[in-house]
């Protein structure tokens, strides 16, 4: 996160490092809350995420502790938008121009 906040902090020099840190935070902090009360964030042209509870992966390791591993394991789910799927299917798997060029101006 704190490579976003000095990303932010340097494209508006109008607020201060202590104000964008906040923002961010807050936002963090309701998107959380709003997954944890089983709640849908969607985010138009990006994509949507969402809680799944999902059994965690048993390996041949672990069988000896299944009564362990019998409650369910929270995972965020992302499914992408339109506008990123776009991006994404227009950008070839081999043209690594493509993806940097992408990539800066996703800011990434």
């Amino acid at each position: 996160m704190d490579k976003l906040i000095a990303n932010l902090a340097g494209k508006f020099p109008e607020l201060t490092e202590s104000d964008v840190r906040l923002s961010v935070e807050t936002i963090v902090n309701a998107m959380s809350a709003q997954l944890i009360r089983g709640g849908r964030i969607e985010l138009r042209g990006f994509g949507t995420f969402r809680l799944n509870e999902q059994l965690p992966v048993i390996d041949s390791n672990s069988m000896a502790e299944l009564s362990d591993l019998e409650q369910e394991v929270p995972m965020v789910i992302f499914k992408p938008g339109l506008v990123i799927r776009e991006r994404i299917n227009n950008i070839s798997h081999y043209d690594h121009d493509s993806i940097l060029k992408q990539l800066r101006y996703l800011n990434v």
